[in-house]
């Protein structure tokens, strides 16, 4: 293979290395952030893909000759970077539902406020929780797993080597199972004990029905949520660090169901 061949195989391996980086920058949490701007956005993804083209292996078949089937293979890999993006914006997702589902118990389910990030409304705990657990992301260096994963994505699938199976179905649905577990563990110390709250108000109406027990209720679950919440914010960071550590092997584990 001469000069000028090598040239253009390495051109394009870049290219669709650029591709998975740059569909894995659009969802990524952090990355794929609105209030970053798509030039910082591209400008940081070709750079990325220049750092990670060297550990790419081009495939020993070549690329397809025609216009085409290699605009099918730039597609194939930007759908394997949305999907590494997607996985490592799931815990964001379990984090607001976890907040949402505190809401609901302490009774701020009808306030909701902006997300300037996401550009939807979300209520007031679930923005709260999510806007620590983007700053924990960041202090346990969540985004330097999320860009190993991305590099060990090719030693899983290799590069214009994506296909979809069915057993893709099995690890998404793990995925979506493991995102409502760790939703769960976020919210149980504040809904548990909120739950015991509401028994406990629910003996006192029967033994004191003078008392106006809905005055009475909504601050006294306001405030033991509040503090609930402050209390337990030892094991949401907890919680999260674990959630962190394991990105990688999601990632990882997601793309062996795909193959």
């Amino acid at each position: 293979m001469g000069f000028f061949d090598t040239a253009i195989v390495n051109v394009q391996t870049y290219l669709l290395v650029l591709a998975r980086v740059g569909g894995m920058f659009g969802f990524a949490p952090v990355f794929g952030s609105y209030n970053v701007p798509l030039q910082v956005k591209a400008g940081i993804s070709a750079l990325l893909a220049l750092v990670t083209f060297p550990l790419v292996q081009a495939p020993s078949a070549g690329y397809p000759g025609e216009i085409a089937p290699y605009a099918v293979c730039v597609g194939r890999e930007i759908l394997v970077g949305a999907i590494i993006g997607y996985v490592a914006s799931f815990f964001m997702v379990a984090v607001q539902l976890a907040g949402q589902l505190v809401d609901i118990q302490i009774g701020f389910g009808l306030v909701n406020v902006v997300d300037p990030v996401a550009n939807r409304q979300v209520t007031v705990m679930g923005q709260f929780q999510y806007l620590l657990a983007m700053l924990l992301f960041l202090v346990f260096n969540g985004h330097h797993t999320v860009l190993a994963g991305l590099v060990e994505s090719y030693a899983v699938v290799p590069i214009s080597g994506f296909t979809l199976t069915a057993k893709l179905q099995a690890g998404v649905v793990r995925l979506f199972c493991n995102t409502v577990v760790v939703a769960f563990k976020i919210a149980a110390p504040v809904t548990c004990t909120l739950l015991l709250a509401d028994v406990v108000m629910a003996v006192l109406a029967r033994t004191v029905p003078q008392m106006n027990i809905f005055i009475v209720g909504f601050p006294l679950k306001i405030g033991v949520g509040l503090l609930t919440l402050v209390v337990a914010l030892p094991l949401f960071v907890l919680i999260l660090k674990g959630t962190f550590s394991g990105l990688e092997r999601d990632i990882l584990a997601v793309f062996g169901g795909v193959r």
